[in-house]
């Protein structure tokens, strides 16, 4: 008998590292060649990782929600015969670790006041291959990156990415750019197992669920944004039997090459049309955060609207770009192949970059009234909510109507009220008289 060990593959795209999702094996499990071990996310995509040959599970090398690099120890197979090294070649133990992880809210903290980076001779920084390696794919200048030890780390990369940004990896480079990509960089912020704290006894009936992967990335964003932007949100009612009519009479006479029109797309055209003349809308509030310059508003010609997207796996929001200058039909296709792509997790980084606003909707399912969470560093979030019946009175007679409450979130600190009202007014007059939409 002999041990294969089984490592983490290269998966190539300057892929580093990934989080263990999911487990479908275990210690003492019979596993044949092809069969499913665990399924890893990384920040391009969630793979299935199968088993290289026939044999026996003999250890697991960590947990669900634990980050391991390119090369490090899998699994360990028991099989026939002599065991083998086959896979990647082996590398050093820093590498090959799970990523150390500090902390969430400790980590966000430092942004308010960061320790320098620290330097050896020459000025290099401080940092591992593996940290030196995902910074070089993601652009990132390990200069710029705040980190409270000696050297830059996995952790500090982390907090760096989840306020949104990145800066140059050409240390000459003095102007920091910046980039942003909802629920594309995964948070593998969390205790370390050195330092892991007492479990908490289980109360009677209590059941746990560990969050990880996507989840956890949900979690972190949300959480930084309620925490760093002050929200408001507006809600107006809006009559939707007049586009619901239009639509109904697109539908009855496209052709066969073009899609069945769901409400959507026309209240996307609505809202970019609209957009057009409150562009502090369409827009991020860079405040500094990570040590990269702040304290202004950047403003977009394009209107690349982020849809978030309910998947098994959770939310994410695939975007699609240059709203304004695409029909209905377009806006109906690029949405359906963003959904399906969402789905079978064959979204692209692109896809899921470049977001200047936001919209979410829960379809039939979207309630009376939304208070939408805004996507840092956006400063507005749109939330049409369900298409109900409604008795109105209309000169004197009482006739049934179709309306839908819309909300939109606000950045307080970048757009007022007033603004957020007059807005609303101009897409719901765009809404309840929808020819006006194709009119600019």
């Amino acid at each position: 008998m002999g041990v294969h060990l089984y490592k983490l593959p290269d998966i190539g795209e300057g892929v580093v590292e990934a989080e263990i999702t999911a487990w479908h094996v275990q210690v003492g499990d019979t596993v044949s060649e092809e069969d499913p071990i665990a399924d890893a996310m990384t920040d391009k995509a969630t793979i299935e990782l199968t088993a290289p040959v026939d044999g026996v599970i003999k250890s697991i090398a960590c947990e669900e929600g634990d980050i391991l690099a390119v090369g490090a120890v899998l699994v360990e197979i028991e099989i026939e015969g002599e065991g083998d090294l086959v896979g990647v070649p082996e590398v050093k133990p820093e590498v090959i670790a799970p990523v150390s992880k500090a902390p969430i809210a400790p980590a966000l903290a430092n942004f308010s006041d960061p320790d320098p980076v620290r330097t050896v001779s020459g000025g290099k920084v401080l940092a591992s291959p593996a940290v030196r390696a995902r910074a070089a794919r993601l652009n990132i200048n390990l200069s710029s990156v705040p980190t409270e030890g000696t050297r830059v780390t996995h952790a500090d990369l982390d907090v760096f990415l989840i306020n949104g940004f990145s800066a140059s990896a050409d240390p000459d480079v003095s102007s920091p750019q910046m980039t942003q990509s909802p629920a594309v960089f995964l948070p593998k912020v969390g205790p370390s197992k050195a330092s892991k704290p007492q479990e908490t006894p289980l109360l009677p009936g209590e059941t746990r669920q560990k969050v990880i992967g996507l989840r956890r990335v949900i979690a972190t964003r949300m959480a930084d944004a309620k925490r760093n932007i002050p929200h408001f949100t507006y809600v107006e009612e809006m009559d939707v039997t007049a586009l619901e009519e239009m639509r109904a009479r697109m539908n009855e006479r496209r052709s066969n090459d073009k899609p069945k029109l769901t409400v959507l797309p026309l209240m996307i055209r609505a809202l970019a049309v609209t957009l057009v003349d409150w562009p502090q809308f369409n827009a991020r509030y860079m405040d500094g955060s990570a040590g990269l310059e702040g304290g202004y508003v950047a403003r977009f010609a394009d209107l690349n609207l982020g849809i978030a997207t309910q998947t098994d796996g959770g939310l994410i929001v695939p975007v699609v770009k240059a709203v304004q200058d695409k029909s209905v039909w377009a806006l109906a296709l690029e949405i359906g192949r963003l959904a399906e792509a969402a789905r079978t997790n064959q979204l692209s980084t692109d896809d899921l970059s470049h977001a200047t606003t936001t919209l979410t909707s829960l379809g039939p399912l979207g309630g009376i009234v939304t208070t939408p969470v805004i996507n840092r560093p956006e400063v507005a979030i749109f939330g049409p909510n369900k298409i109900r019946e409604k008795l109105v009175l209309d000169g004197g007679d009482v006739v049934a109507r179709k309306v839908m409450n819309f909300s939109v979130s606000c950045d307080h600190r970048v757009i007022d009220g007033y603004d957020a009202a007059k807005m609303m007014q101009d897409l719901k007059a765009r809404i309840e008289d929808p020819t006006s939409m194709f009119v600019i």
